[in-house]
């Protein structure tokens, strides 16, 4: 199976990929984790990643296909935040084609604006490893690391992010929407329902 996994910024994205990992065999393929990778060896992708912009299409796609060659054919596999515009999910779509795989179902946890602003200024991450870790505590479960806030978290950053947001991924749900290949789910609830309603409409869609 391959699923689209999409919403806005601080809308828990890769915690129900974990759910879903936890009862599917799926690979993730984030387009958060390349930009971050490419932004390590670039100091032109660095500036464009923590002013909240996109990579180019070309240098992303091209981290797509070499992960997609690096996996069996039977092993399905999730996108997480990719595509986000219009012409990404046709670049998607021929880039599946191209390793013998459709795209199933697309999963989009949907959130307000509101929501969204306020959940990403109250985040904090693990200076070494990067985990989530909650406000206020001193350091990270996982590892021991110190919490920081992400450099796409300031502020000013969150409002750009937002805004490139709804101008380049919200024509993506009428797009699936209209190929009935959306699987939309309320972001605004707890993990554990968000989970539940996600695992419900994939098991009825699919079968």
């Amino acid at each position: 199976m391959n699923l689209v996994i999409i919403g806005p910024p601080g809308s828990g994205k890769d915690t129900q990929m974990a759910e879903l990992k936890s009862y599917m065999e799926l690979e993730v393929i984030s387009a958060g984790d390349i930009a971050r990778a490419l932004a390590a060896k670039s100091d032109k992708c660095k500036k464009v990643v923590s002013e909240g912009g996109l990579l180019d299409d070309g240098l992303i796609f091209a981290e797509v296909q070499k992960k997609l060659d690096s996996l069996e054919k039977n092993v399905g596999v999730v996108f997480d935040g990719l595509p986000r515009t219009l012409h990404q999910a046709e670049l998607l779509n021929e880039t599946l084609a191209h390793h013998d795989r459709v795209l199933d179902k697309v999963i989009y946890i949907s959130l307000d604006e509101e929501a969204i602003v306020e959940r990403l200024s109250r985040r904090m991450v693990c200076s070494l490893c990067g985990a989530n870790i909650t406000i206020g505590t001193i350091k990270c479960a996982e590892c021991g690391g110190r919490p920081i806030r992400r450099a796409d978290d300031e502020p000013v950053v969150i409002i750009k992010r937002v805004q490139t947001y709804l101008e380049n991924t919200l024509p993506l749900i009428s797009y699936y929407r209209n190929k009935y290949m959306l699987i939309e789910v309320n972001g605004d609830q707890s993990i554990a329902d968000v989970a539940r309603d996600i695992r419900q409409q994939l098991e009825g869609e699919l079968g």
